[in-house]
């Protein structure tokens, strides 16, 4: 086992590099102990090192999963400069370049191979693989085996079958963007044996993020052309469809005559998606636009802005995207552009779920198909919330992810208005409000965290249903105290509360149907600890009186005076 000079050393000697990041560490003593691993890392934290610079230290085969072949490429690139064997099997290289691996491969090499999940269902790869026997099993992007993750892929699920075939061989599963539930997926699906979970945090303190609402597609260019215009930096940014890509990429091409655009979408033929990629890694001040298919393995550390053109399809996807912004930790903006139109987009490609397995041979139930349309109407929804609310965004992001950490010194666009909870300027609440907000936090926590929304909102309106007569709510204390509100006005009281960090939103499940709990925050507040603002005045129930109806009898004298006179 080297020690942890003999780490130093070789982290400066070989990777060029002077110190290691956090927990980067311990993930690399955990690999050489052999021990199973799960690795959360944000973007650009270093995850690829854990399982590096361990193949260095160790003799023998570390056989390296991989999504994208753009990714694997420019790692088997950077491994050789420096002086490390490594070799990759993909579909697009060259004869000379497959040559070269497989002559590797039969000849025993020690060092690092990559490859595609798909390449263990191709031939005999399985049976090589396991004469190979590899003394680590790396795993980038490792929430792609959950089918409840946001990139989900099936032939990362058929891992299992190949951690099975390789026996002993200790596991490393990386990724950036796993929420609690989806960790638990990963290490389950992997058969992970007790495995060191390091979760280094979510927070990009350099990233400053912003939100712009554009009602019309000529509103949203407009905001594009002035957001690029004032970035001499590389440019990324994300459409959500083929044709927004293209349309998007002729827009700025002609307007930015001076700089590369380049487009990359799955229609595109593989060597002009990987010759655009190219270009924009080695060119400064380029821009990409791109689809989703441009997500991971994105690595131009000067990437100065990242664009969401459309409205993300999960949080999680907005977190990857963005992230590909200031991966040198210099300053990086990210800006999501929005409009009403974004959702519908989203939502076709939600009623086409299922679609694809069916012609791809794999048959999913009409239950699974139910859940995941469920599930993923929900991540919409969140990211909308996300978009619309007047809370620190960077905040938002790190209590969608369960990280703990504060946000502080934020910069994104409500933090700099000043308005990132409303509490520069606001003034403690009136009783009447504070009382409104403690009920509200009471039917929460007496929900033991095991409903939603909906059944809080019946709990305190003590609204006699079949399930909650089942859930015997009628017995707590809580019950109907809010009983003058209908339901769905404390439905909305609630989501605001949640808005503003007092109500959490969990779905341990993972079926699409979240429950609600009382943040740390919240508890604070319920119990007095901690004053409710009048930045909440807004649940308060509205005390206008409808407009009284016109008679039928005024209406038709009306008409009929207008008659005699037109």
């Amino acid at each position: 086992m080297a020690s942890d000079a003999q780490l130093h050393e070789i982290l400066h000697e070989r990777f060029g590099l002077q110190t290691f990041r956090p927990s980067q560490l311990d993930v690399i003593r955990a690999v050489l102990d052999g021990r199973d691993t799960l690795c959360v890392m944000p973007t650009g934290a270093g995850k690829s090192l854990c399982f590096q610079l361990p193949a260095v230290v160790r003799k023998g085969v570390t056989l390296v999963v991989s999504p994208l072949i753009s990714l694997m490429r420019d790692q088997v690139r950077f491994l050789k400069l420096r002086g490390i064997e490594a070799h990759m099997l993909s579909s697009d290289q060259s004869p000379e370049e497959k040559a070269e691996a497989n002559a590797a491969i039969q000849n025993g090499f020690n060092g690092l191979l990559y490859v595609s999940p798909e390449r263990f269902a191709t031939g005999n790869f399985l049976s090589t693989a396991v004469r190979m026997n590899p003394v680590c099993l790396a795993i980038d992007e490792a929430h792609c085996v959950s089918q409840w993750g946001h990139d989900f892929r099936p032939d990362y699920s058929n891992l299992s079958v190949v951690r099975r075939a390789l026996g002993d061989v200790p596991c490393v599963a990386l990724t950036a963007t796993a929420t609690r539930e989806v960790r638990a997926d990963i290490a389950q699906l992997l058969s992970l044996r007790e495995p060191l979970i390091v979760v280094t945090g979510f927070d990009r303190p350099n990233l400053s993020y912003e939100c712009r609402r554009a009602g019309t597609e000529f509103d949203k260019l407009d905001h594009l052309r002035k957001l690029v215009q004032g970035e001499p930096g590389g440019v990324i940014v994300y459409c959500a469809t083929r044709k927004a890509v293209d349309e998007t990429t002729h827009f700025l091409a002609n307007l930015f005559k001076e700089r590369t655009v380049l487009s990359y979408h799955a229609g595109m033929d593989l060597q002009a998606r990987a010759r655009n990629q190219r270009e924009f890694m080695d060119t400064l001040g380029a821009i990409a636009v791109a689809t989703i298919a441009f997500g991971m393995g994105i690595n131009k550390p000067d990437t100065r802005l990242v664009v969401h053109y459309n409205l993300p399809g999960s949080m999680e996807n907005y977190y990857q995207e963005a992230g590909r912004a200031g991966r040198d930790s210099a300053p990086a903006r990210c800006v999501l552009l929005h409009s009403p139109r974004d959702t519908k987009i989203h939502q076709f490609f939600i009623d086409r779920i299922g679609q694809e397995s069916n012609r791809e041979g794999r048959t999913l139930s009409v239950e699974l198909i139910e859940q995941l349309k469920a599930r993923a109407t929900a991540k919409l929804d969140l990211v909308e919330r996300y978009s619309k609310t007047r809370v620190c965004r960077r905040q938002q992001i790190l209590d969608y992810f369960g990280d703990r950490t504060t946000a502080i010194g934020c910069s994104c666009d409500v933090c700099r208005l000043g308005t990132a909870s409303g509490r520069e300027e606001s003034e403690p609440a009136t009783p009447e409000l504070t009382l409104l907000v403690r009920q509200l936090l009471s039917g929460v926590a007496r929900l033991n965290e095991r409903f939603g929304v909906g059944m809080v909102a019946d709990l305190l309106c003590g609204n006699e249903t079949e399930k909650t007569q089942r859930a015997q709510l009628g017995t707590l204390s809580t019950w109907g105290i809010l009983k003058p509100l209908k339901p769905n006005v404390v439905m909305s009281m609630i989501y605001r509360l949640i808005d503003h960090r007092l109500v959490e939103q969990f779905d341990p499940e993972m079926n699409g149907r979240p429950r609600v709990r009382l943040s740390s925050l919240g508890v604070r507040v319920m119990r007095g600890e901690e004053a409710v603002w009048d930045d909440l005045r807004e649940i308060l129930p509205s005390t206008k009186k409808p407009r009284a109806a016109k008679s039928s009898a005024t209406t038709t004298k009306k008409r009929v005076r207008r008659r005699k006179t037109s």
